[in-house]
């Protein structure tokens, strides 16, 4: 079973996949949104996936994320 938690504001949507112990953040800058994906309370930082314009993009996104494999 997957052990996934989820958080969806205004312009912020973060998603925390605790089996694979990862991270998938999405912030909203002005009309577009910015995503970035690591490693939770890991010492790197966060990289750039991609940048979508919708929050249903985000969304999309996010459903591929969960499904790669690392």
């Amino acid at each position: 079973m997957a052990d996934i938690e989820l958080e969806l504001e205004d312009e912020l949507i973060t998603v925390d996949d605790y089996n694979q112990q990862r991270r998938f953040i999405a912030a909203k800058n002005g009309s577009t949104w910015r995503i970035f994906e690591g490693v939770i309370d890991g010492p790197q930082a966060l990289s750039k996936r991609t940048t979508v314009e919708t929050s249903t993009q985000v969304l999309v996104e996010a459903l591929r994320w969960l499904t790669e494999d690392d």
